[in-house]
């Protein structure tokens, strides 16, 4: 396919694979908000584990509850502990996937010092991988995504900026991981 797109044509490339670097941002901006309620929930059910909620996890506790009211007693019945860890992370994760926007950096920041760590640090820390202005950055491509998902916009997105895009949202990937594995090693 890639040769017969390319050979011998001129101009723009056809719709389909013009579409490619637009999905790539929607898909990147999208994973990086599962990501952040996966690691969200999985943190917290690990410090729940050790020591009692902090408010805002309380906050959250509440409002799951109040979603699956009947979350405590299907909890209850489960005998495996296992499975019960595993059923409050997925009614976490669940209810911030689904309940709590994750998109942009507010999302991102919020879910940094859920961790235990520092927002500031985070952007600081992108900032010094060259990824200057990240913060403003992500809201960009957050707000594009937006454009092309909920209001149905042919957004421009060149094939070197979607790679930009991705490699911001590696980079806070890794950057938000190793503050998770920091939160849960401790």
């Amino acid at each position: 396919m890639h040769e017969s797109v390319h050979a011998g044509a001129q101009g723009a490339p056809r719709n389909p694979v013009r579409e490619l670097p637009r999905a790539a941002v929607v898909f990147a901006i999208g994973a990086l908000d599962a990501y952040l309620s996966d690691v969200s929930a999985e943190v917290i059910v690990s410090l729940l584990q050790k020591d009692l909620p902090e408010s805002e996890i309380r906050d959250i506790l509440k409002r799951i509850q109040g979603d699956i009211p009947t979350l405590s007693l299907e909890i209850s019945l489960l005998q495996d502990h296992e499975d019960r860890v595993s059923r409050v992370r997925e009614a976490i994760a669940d209810h911030l996937y689904n309940r709590v926007s994750n998109h942009g950096k507010k999302a991102v920041s919020r879910t940094i010092e859920r961790l235990g760590g520092s927002a500031q640090d985070i952007w600081s820390a992108l900032g010094a991988k060259g990824f200057k202005g990240a913060a403003d950055t992500l809201e960009e491509w957050t707000l594009k995504r937006h454009q092309i998902i909920h209001q149905g916009r042919a957004v421009r997105v060149q094939r070197s900026q979607a790679r930009d895009c991705i490699e911001l949202i590696s980079a806070i990937g890794d950057l938000v991981d190793s503050i998770a594995i920091k939160a849960l090693n401790t």
